[in-house]
């Protein structure tokens, strides 16, 4: 009976889990592309949309570590709540705000604020996942949050195109509002302790101590140093040879269309979902360590072949340049889906809970680090070479450094 009464709120549980977090990452993907088409047109300044997308960034980086030791010393289901129902309210404030125009500085504040709420909302609900499913769901949990990250990659752009042209930006900006809320309410529904046998720990809080014990395990444990390497480095190596050039070359190597171009990128996302489908299967083929091995050559093999079409030819026809890239990069997508899930399950499952939040957000802060250094050097070297000698030489050195860095 209690066996039956478990299942149930398990199966309850995913429910809501995949509504809020679908409801929460879809909208929040739809702001983001809409709001920067909204700075653009207001400002006309390409600096004015980085400084935007880096608001977006940075909290990860910087925010990270505190949200880590407060889901691991406080209720994980008060914290997702709030972070939600705050998103909810900043929208609603910026719904009155934009009766008078919208300032950049209104957006800039709305950006970092919201950036920093899902911060917390992320890790919170990552280092949350065992305690909802039992332990043989929780990479079937993961690799769901996977295919709606991913989605929400492929439709976010072209619904936040057609809700930005179709009403005032006030309208929009209610409507995330009025979204997040609801989503508020899924979490609310959720039973973050069904698989939780410890008690949160409001007394005693000391930031730094609980930080260090962070550290402290990350440190003594081979497998996290090891895949913290593999991470960065991968990280890296997309943010210089792949987020920068390779959009740099279809539009002006291979002056592909916008609509050409938009259908192009939807295929790393496609790829995504793929290897999330499948990761399952695959992990029950192979050890993890050589999964990581596998699928970290993959993707040096995917940045080799996006630089290596321009190197031969720039006048490739778009009958054969579609396809090619297309296939490229969901071969990409889904190298990244198996590098990136079998990471988040094997953490969730292998570190303590009372440790989970702290150690995990620790080790995205790492990783993310290396995004604007690799975007830095890549507009860096983009001004000395040509494009396609990033991901084609990058794809080639990652391939390098990946094979010593795994060397047994």
């Amino acid at each position: 009976m209690r066996s039956a009464w478990i299942q149930k709120h398990e199966r309850f549980n995913f429910v809501m889990f995949f509504l809020g977090r679908s409801t929460s990452v879809l909208m929040s993907s739809v702001y983001t592309f809409a709001m920067g088409l909204y700075v653009l047109k207001m400002t006309g300044s390409g600096l004015s949309f980085a400084v935007t997308l880096s608001l977006q960034i940075l909290p990860a980086v910087l925010i990270g570590p505190f949200a880590g030791v407060l889901a691991d010393r406080f209720n994980k289901k008060i914290i997702v709540v709030l972070t939600d129902a705050f998103q909810g309210l900043l929208f609603a404030g910026l719904f009155f705000a934009a009766g008078n125009g919208l300032t950049l500085f209104d957006i800039y504040t709305a950006t970092l604020l919201l950036a920093v709420s899902q911060t917390l909302y992320n890790v919170c609900m990552d280092s949350a996942v065992p305690n909802l499913v039992s332990g043989p769901h929780v990479l079937t949990v993961n690799s769901i949050g996977k295919i709606v990250d991913s989605a929400a990659g492929i439709v976010s752009p072209g619904l936040g195109g057609v809700l930005y042209a179709a009403m005032e930006i006030r309208y929009f900006v209610l409507l995330n509002g009025i979204a997040f809320f609801l989503s508020t309410v899924t979490e609310c529904l959720i039973d973050f302790r069904l698989y939780n046998h410890l008690t949160p720990q409001n007394s005693g809080f000391d930031f730094k101590r609980e930080l260090a014990a962070g550290f402290d395990y990350i440190k003594k444990s081979d497998w996290i140093k090891s895949s913290l390497r593999n991470f960065v480095t991968v990280n890296f190596f997309l943010a210089l040879c792949y987020s920068v050039p390779v959009p740099y070359i279809l539009n002006n190597v291979f002056h592909l269309s916008p609509k050409a171009f938009g259908l192009v990128q939807c295929f790393s996302p496609v790829g995504m979902i793929v290897g999330a489908l499948l990761v399952r299967k695959i992990t029950g083929m192979m050890s993890y360590g050589k999964l990581m091995r596998i699928s970290g050559a993959f993707c040096a093999l995917c940045l080799v072949l996006l630089g290596a079409l321009p190197v031969f030819s720039d006048h490739a026809a778009p009958v054969l340049l579609i396809p090619y890239y297309a296939f490229v990069l969901a071969c990409s997508g889904f190298a990244v889906s198996l590098i990136d899930i079998p990471f988040i399950n094997h953490f969730q499952t292998r570190v303590p809970e009372e440790l989970r939040g702290r150690s995990l957000s620790l080790s995205i802060s790492a990783v993310k680090i290396a995004t604007p250094a690799g975007y830095i050097l890549s507009g860096v070297m983009m001004e000395i070479f040509p494009a396609y000698f990033l991901p084609f030489c990058g794809g080639i050195l990652l391939f390098v450094l990946y094979s010593a860095v795994n060397r047994k």
